[in-house]
C-alpha cells in the first residue's frame, strides 16, 4: 500500500511541474492585449504590425494602398498617453474576444471588444475597436 502512495504522489508532483509550463489560453490573450498596449504607447508600429496584428487586420489596412506602419501611424499616432485595460477574456477555440477599457489624455475613454485568432501558434488581433453593445437609453 506505501507504494501505491508514493506512486501517487510522484504522478500529483508530475502533473503539478507539467502544469506549471503550460500558460492558459485566456492568459495567452491577456498578455497579447498587453503587449498591443504597450506597442500602441510606445508607437512601435513595427512590432504592431510584425506580431500583434492577424493576417486579415493587416490586408484589409494595406488595402487602402497604404503600409501597415503608416496606416497605425495614422490611426494612432495623435493618442498621447493611452492605455489599455482588460476587462474580460473570453476563449473560444482558436477565436477569443477581450472586453478592454481604453483611455488617453487628448481623448474620451472608450470601451470595446478585441477579436483575436490564433494564427500560427500565437495570438493576434484580428478586429479593433468593436464598440461594446450599450442598453438603449430611457425616454
Amino acid at each position: 500500500m506505501r507504494w501505491l502512495a508514493r506512486t501517487a504522489l510522484v504522478v500529483a508532483a508530475v502533473l503539478a511541474l507539467a502544469a506549471c509550463g503550460k500558460e492558459r489560453p485566456t492568459e495567452a490573450v491577456h498578455k497579447t492585449v498587453d503587449r498591443f498596449g504597450k506597442a500602441v504607447a510606445d508607437k512601435d508600429y513595427q512590432e504592431l504590425c510584425d506580431n500583434l496584428l492577424a493576417a486579415n487586420l493587416i490586408s484589409a489596412l494595406e488595402e487602402t494602398g497604404v503600409p501597415c506602419e503608416l496606416a497605425l501611424k495614422t490611426g494612432f499616432g495623435n493618442a498621447k498617453n493611452p492605455k489599455i485595460a482588460v476587462k474580460t477574456v473570453a476563449v473560444n477555440g482558436n477565436k477569443a474576444l477581450v472586453s478592454v477599457h481604453s483611455t488617453a489624455s487628448n481623448q474620451p475613454p472608450s470601451d470595446d471588444t478585441l477579436a483575436l485568432v490564433k494564427e500560427k501558434g500565437k495570438w493576434r488581433i484580428s478586429s479593433l475597436a468593436q464598440p461594446e453593445p450599450h442598453p438603449p437609453a430611457q425616454p
